[in-house]
């Protein structure tokens, strides 16, 4: 049988994901946090068609910079508001991350090198999350890699000016999408991979002048226009608060150990995760000889040790750097696959994923039942045997020497549970949310407000702004002049909220896996006098 072109298999690979990446993302709800408030500020954009100012419920949001948001408006625009029109770029951005690295594998590695990189990452249950959500993640992801592959193609005498002209403009791209962070994270690795070449000088040749001012001709501008257009507060809000004091101190309570974050990438990259040990010690043994594996590595600890110091610490912060572990990782496998001794190499991680994966199932079982939301939904954790019997199909070819056909089960074994899981069990967890079990009790001409906090994805389902008030003084001024209101809040306010008679409990729905508990009121018109 002919093998694939690299063309061919970009193509048939390009495909795949697209439609891998798609499933369940139009059943899913954006219910999350992010998700809502990032759906919801590009929706209220679009509806103004304002590019400069995101704003969330009618008040200025200065999380993010506005290229997630930007991306949405404009699948909005071609397919209407949706969820699947929210999470598209998210998709596009993982597809192209995918085949970039493909692409990076096969030119300086080999065929089965780059097939191994993609597998690795298609396997990964949180690749499949991140770029399924709409948050801004998966941009930066894809830009950042897409620096780092055409700053490598410079490095290696390719194309020079080319290479150069993506670098700066993904720069300039990654900049919009997630802030300075790009820019920290693209040049310290960089410049620790030519630490490990010896050639630091190199980066006097990389037309920094010219190239950085192009990057400032990108994305300066709508820097200068929200700072111009909201007296300062986006650029107070945004450098401040969601970059020095993250980085400073935890924020939202994620926190951690200095060892969570490796332990985040341990678990990201599941079941190829087993193999990073020994990836990183081949890559550092040869990191002056082979100098894609250096340059792998240096990614790998910079994005690994930037946000292992971050104060705030998230499982997505480190995922910019699987592109380039599941390189090592594949590189590491391709270079033991033909050896005769492979097993001795192998067999240590492998029965240690063996025994993860008879965990697995118990984990995912234990997680639904103790959650009161969805404990009767805990069957579903069923489809999570296909990690433990993924794992002996993958032992049965390993002790019968078919190490390629090994990896294949590894890999199978995920794809297949993400494809169960996205596609019918997640759907039907999701159903669960307080949000999707209490809106349809709010009528369209009804006045809805909130009281203190709420789940943001009420603003996106009911497609209007929702009034927080914040005292019992401004929710009393509300009630005395609206005829019918809801009010939205949680148990955690009940002490203040029971205190008015007039507000009749409609519902009350536990956040999924989460401890806060929705609970919404309706104004009742007082009771009629009674005839004498």
């Amino acid at each position: 049988m002919k093998s694939l072109t690299r063309s061919e298999s970009l193509l048939l690979l390009g495909l795949f994901i697209f439609l891998f990446f798609s499933l369940g993302t139009s059943q899913l709800m954006l219910y999350s946090l992010d998700e809502a408030k990032n759906a919801e500020c590009a929706r209220e954009m679009y509806e103004r068609q304002d590019w400069v100012v995101p704003t969330f419920n009618g008040q200025l949001r200065t999380d993010k910079p506005p290229l997630h948001y930007w991306v949405m408006m404009g699948s909005y625009a071609l397919f209407g508001v949706s969820e699947f029109s929210a999470r598209l770029g998210s998709i596009l951005c993982g597809m192209g991350t995918i085949l970039l690295i493909f692409a990076f594998a096969w030119r300086h590695f080999n065929a089965r090198v780059a097939w191994i990189s993609a597998l690795v990452l298609l396997a990964s249950l949180h690749v499949g999350v991140q770029f399924r959500m709409a948050v801004p993640d998966p941009y930066l992801i894809f830009f950042l890699t897409l620096a780092w592959v055409s700053f490598y193609g410079w490095y290696q005498q390719r194309k020079k000016i080319l290479n150069l002209a993506i670098f700066y403009t993904s720069l300039g791209m990654g900049i919009l999408a997630k802030g300075p962070v790009a820019l920290v994270l693209i040049f310290a690795a960089i410049g620790l991979f030519l630490l490990f070449q010896g050639a630091f000088r190199k980066v006097f040749r990389l037309w920094l002048v010219p190239g950085l001012a192009w990057t400032l001709v990108l994305a300066l501008p709508w820097y200068l226009y929200v700072h111009e257009a909201t007296s300062g507060a986006w650029t107070e809000g945004f450098f401040l608060k969601h970059n020095l004091e993250r980085f400073k101190a935890p924020m939202e309570g994620h926190g951690g150990f200095f060892l969570i974050t490796p332990l985040y990438v341990l678990i990201g990259l599941l079941p190829f995760s087993i193999f990073i040990p020994q990836a990183f010690v081949r890559a550092w043994k040869q990191r002056k000889e082979v100098p894609s594996l250096a340059f792998g590595l240096s990614i790998a600890i910079v994005v690994i040790g930037f946000f292992s110091f971050s104060g705030t610490k998230l499982f997505n912060y480190t995922v910019p750097s699987y592109p380039f572990v599941a390189v090592l990782i594949a590189a590491f496998l391709d270079s033991v696959l033909d050896q005769e001794m492979a097993w001795k190499k192998l067999r240590p991680s492998l029965i240690t994923y063996g025994v993860l994966a008879a965990l697995l199932p118990v984990a995912f079982y234990l997680g639904l039942r103790l959650d009161p939301v969805v404990s009767h939904l805990a069957g579903w954790a069923i489809i999570f045997l296909t990690f433990p019997l993924g794992a002996a199909a993958a032992w049965y070819r390993f002790r019968h020497g078919e190490f390629s056909r090994t990896m294949l089960a590894l890999a199978g074994s995920f794809v297949v549970t993400a494809v169960l899981f996205f596609q019918l069990a997640y759907p039907i967890i999701d159903r669960e949310n307080p949000v999707n079990q209490t809106i349809s009790s709010i009528n369209p001409e009804e006045k809805v407000i909130a009281y203190k906090q709420f789940n943001p994805a009420y603003v996106f389902y009911l497609n209007r702004s929702v009034d927080v008030v914040n005292t019992p003084e401004a929710l009393q001024e509300v009630l005395s002049t609206e005829p019918s209101v809801i009010v939205i809040s949680r148990t955690e306010f009940l002490p203040e909220l029971s205190t008015f008679s007039e507000l009749q409990e409609l519902a009350r729905k536990r956040d999924l896996f989460e401890t806060p508990t929705t609970i919404l009121f309706r104004k009742t018109p007082p009771p009629l006098p009674r005839s004498l």
